[in-house]
């Protein structure tokens, strides 16, 4: 079954008008997209701020099994947003994935996900919130951005919004086909190196280490500086 598309000039939130239309038991495969949105939000609460000519998307899901597809989710979105940016790229750019599935360049975020999840027994959907900065990064103190457009040509957001969805899905066949593992090492390929020092950051609270790989569930496994390892279910990952 085909994607459908709902292109808008100008939305608050995409994933606020898709878990709308989800509850509303709109078939999955629906893509909502805004040209400009003014309300986007990323994880944790964050805004996500949208200076305009960039990729502002959700896309409704609706598994048969939404544990099984939300633990593979943010990887397969991941997958997704790397080739799909890569696929635009006159040459080889340096793209690199930052767990569990924001989406750098040259080491700064041009990317981000949200995952939301609801629904009744009879109507489970998954919402997947996607965010890039393909024209232009915005303003933000403390943060250091980046847009495709510095190692792209000019890139039409509905076109990204296509290929993204392609890519999606040949992703989630793999999945289906062959199992999490092979999502899992695809995904280390294009991530930042075993043996990379970071922090995990939880509120206050930071623990450092270095990058261990991912378990089966997707954890990111933090190896401590007394040899101990272990898995990190949930903070913000700040690279060394």
């Amino acid at each position: 079954m085909a994607w459908r598309f709902e292109v808008y000039e100008t939305l608050g939130s995409t994933s606020d008008l898709c878990k709308e239309k989800a509850e509303a038991r709109a078939h999955e495969r629906l893509a909502i997209q805004a040209l400009f949105q003014t309300s986007g939000r990323g994880t944790r609460g964050r805004s996500w701020v949208d200076p305009g000519g960039n990729l502002a998307i959700s896309l409704l899901f609706k598994p048969q099994n939404p544990e099984k597809f939300l633990t593979a989710c943010p990887f397969l979105t991941a997958l997704a947003l790397y080739e799909t940016a890569q696929s635009f790229c006159p040459s080889k750019a340096e793209f690199l994935l930052k767990w569990p599935n924001d989406l750098l360049l040259n080491e700064r975020k041009m990317a981000g996900v949200l995952i939301e999840a609801g629904g009744i027994a009879s109507n489970r959907w998954v919402v997947v919130g996607i965010g890039a900065n393909l024209a232009q990064a915005p303003d933000v103190p403390g943060r250091q951005l980046a847009a495709l457009s510095e190692v792209a040509p000019a890139v039409d957001p509905i076109k990204f919004g296509e290929a993204l969805t392609a890519e999606m899905d040949r992703w989630i066949t793999a999945w289906n086909d062959h199992g999490f593992e092979v999502i899992r090492r695809a995904w280390l390929k294009r991530a930042h190196p075993v043996g990379r020092h970071l922090a995990v950051q939880r509120g206050e609270t930071y623990i450092t280490g270095s990058f261990s790989g991912l378990d089966e569930q997707g954890r990111l496994l933090l190896a401590l500086p007394g040899g101990e390892t272990i898995p990190v279910i949930t903070g913000d990952i700040l690279l060394g």
